[in-house]
């Protein structure tokens, strides 16, 4: 009877390593990305929700708007709105190496956006309240929209701040002293749980 011809070396099938999904909450590094996409994705999509609002009842009309410049800054953080939730939604299948340009690429968006609003007369929301006669021109027409400029400019900020604080944590994540990581969750099966369920 013949014998079934050997294995060439390198074909032999190897098991994939399954996800346990409930070990994202195993470690406190873990933890801290977890919450902090959670408010990322949070900020971001109400932030979404204001900068949208404003374009739509301005339109692309540059009368409509009190400046150019404030016209562009939406343009700006609509962009970055978008690609903030798609990071936000995606993150995890990113490596810590990218996630250093990406915190960098995001801090520098919310960071001009946010500060160019900030130099504009609603910059600082404490004079919200203050009659249309109180602003220069053209500003005392938009005096209504007062509020919600100020509330896209603090969301602004705080997306700034978590940018800041996910790029510097980056930096400690990924050169940890005991150990240089790829990726942000540590999610995969322990190989004695892999072999235990082949066994069965």
């Amino acid at each position: 009877m013949a014998r079934p011809a050997a294995p060439v070396p390198g074909s032999e099938k190897r098991a994939k390593p399954r996800t346990n999904y409930a070990q994202i909450f195993n470690q406190k590094r873990q933890i801290f990305w977890f919450a902090l996409f959670v408010l990322w994705l949070c900020i971001d999509i109400a932030e979404l929700g204001l900068v949208s609002q404003q374009i739509h009842e301005r339109t692309r009309d540059a009368s409509s708007w009190p400046s150019a410049e404030t016209q562009n800054a939406m343009g700006l953080l609509l962009f970055a709105c978008i690609i903030s939730l798609l990071f936000g939604l995606f993150h995890w299948a990113a490596s810590l190496f990218m996630y250093h340009i990406l915190f960098l690429m995001h801090g520098v968006f919310w960071g001009t956006g946010a500060g160019i609003i900030e130099a504009t007369p609603f910059g600082h929301g404490l004079q919200c309240n203050e009659p249309a006669s109180h602003f220069p021109e053209p500003w005392g027409n938009f005096v209504g929209s007062c509020s919600r400029w100020t509330a896209i400019e603090g969301l602004a900020w705080a997306m700034f701040a978590l940018s800041v604080i996910g790029f510097f944590y980056t930096i400690i994540d990924r050169y940890n002293f005991t150990t240089k990581r790829s990726n942000v969750y540590d999610i995969e099966a322990p190989h004695e749980e892999l072999h235990e369920s082949e066994s069965h």
